[in-house]
């Protein structure tokens, strides 16, 4: 994203309850509002408040994990006015970040790095607002969180819905350390308000915005008049090929050494990318299976496919983790609202059945059957789980 004027006025809008008091739009500005706008405000307000390293994204990540100190504080007392413009943003229900297309893969995704820092600051608000008693605050700024990082999903692209679900993963942690200690008033607002939500992308619905939707190879060889021109234009305007020449002129090459041979070699891909896009429902084993046997077989002839396709399955399990972690929190309220046996209207995604549920002290643990790197996916609800993960070690 270049500037916030790009994204503005470009989506009709409406306003959703779950967030809180909010001031109503007044007159037509329901109708030019865009959340892209209100959270690239909040940022550049963030900016011009406190000082961030270049690197801010990637260190407040961490911060959000890790014990509080002294910096923190100041940080979430300098974003005051940015985290008025986040949550002005989070209320939105539409997002458009107007992605300028025609750049292909050379796109400014700039907005990533802006929603990464908001929702950073946001649950770092949150986790101290829990710590001082301020329930009601600190899920205001949860919730605000979870609505950013679905709005970054819908970009259009892999990569935004993949930094979406890790940062959703990372609040809804804050919200899970503390969730014992809420009312039962707190608990039914907190299962309303998740529930208007804004739903984001899928990585299946991403596939298809990014690879069906558009294409950037066809893009980048739109014009081409002969092999070599071809292969200057491929270079010139895939970044991974920037630097690698040699392999433009192979994957040229492998495709015939003309440009109707890799256009063709191109709506071979568009067409395994249309055949996959809709089996993102399947059990990601079946899924990875079923894969690696067609894509062995479409690689040996096809170079498009095999240096530009993403590893799918990949992308199936992540999606599955998602899933899996969503289900793993409404079932952990659910369970606090009217106990276990609300896990019978709670199923795990992965395999249909209720999740196992195992008293732990004045706590619970819920744990899936799926696993993630050996490790089967589990929330804990256990008694001050925040304070302890916040006191200096």
């Amino acid at each position: 994203m270049r500037t916030a004027a790009a994204v503005a006025g470009l989506i009709s809008i409406c306003l959703p309850a779950w967030l809180g008091a909010q001031s109503p739009p007044l007159g037509n500005q329901q109708d030019t509002e865009n959340a892209a706008v209100k959270y690239l405000r909040a940022d550049a307000a963030l900016r011009q408040s406190y000082a961030l390293a270049p690197d801010a994204p990637t260190k407040l990540q961490k911060a959000l994990e890790s014990p509080f100190d002294g910096e923190v504080e100041k940080l979430v007392a300098a974003a005051e006015d940015a985290l008025v413009e986040f949550r002005h943003g989070a209320a939105i229900k539409r997002c458009d970040w107007s992605m300028s297309l025609e750049d292909g893969p050379l796109a400014n995704t700039a907005h990533r790095g802006a929603i990464m820092e908001l929702v950073a600051v946001s649950g770092l608000r949150a986790r101290l607002r829990f710590r001082d008693g301020d329930t009601p605050g600190a899920l205001g700024d949860v919730l605000a969180a979870i609505a950013a990082a679905r709005h970054l999903s819908v970009d259009g692209s892999l990569a935004s819905v993949l930094f979406a679900y890790k940062l959703e993963n990372a609040v809804a942690a804050i919200l899970a350390q503390n969730l014992h200690g809420f009312s039962p008033a707190q608990l039914n607002e907190l299962s309303t308000k998740l529930d208007a939500l804004p739903k984001g992308f899928s990585l299946g619905t991403a596939l298809e915005s990014e690879k069906l939707g558009r294409n950037d190879l066809l893009t980048a060889s739109q014009g081409a008049k002969d092999r070599d021109d071809l292969i200057g234009r491929l270079v010139n305007k895939i970044p991974v090929l920037q630097s690698k020449p040699e392999l433009a002129r192979e994957i040229v090459d492998g495709c015939g050494s003309s440009v109707v041979g890799f256009v063709n070699c191109v709506n071979q891909q568009q067409s395994f990318y249309a055949s996959w896009a809709s089996r993102f429902t399947l059990p990601p084993e079946q899924f990875e299976m079923s894969y690696k046997a067609e894509i062995q077989e479409l690689s040996r002839t096809n170079p498009v496919v095999r240096e530009f396709t993403p590893n799918l399955p990949r992308l199936r399990w992540a999606e599955a983790y998602s899933q899996t972690r969503r289900a793993l929190l409404r079932a952990a309220i659910a369970v606090r609202m009217e106990g276990p046996d609300a896990l019978n209207r709670h199923l795990d995604p992965y395999d249909g059945n209720p999740f196992p549920y195992a008293p732990v002290g004045s706590g619970f643990k819920l744990q899936s059957q799926l696993s993630e790197g050996g490790i089967p996916i589990s929330l804990s609800i256990l008694p001050g789980a925040e304070n302890r993960k916040a006191s200096p070690n």
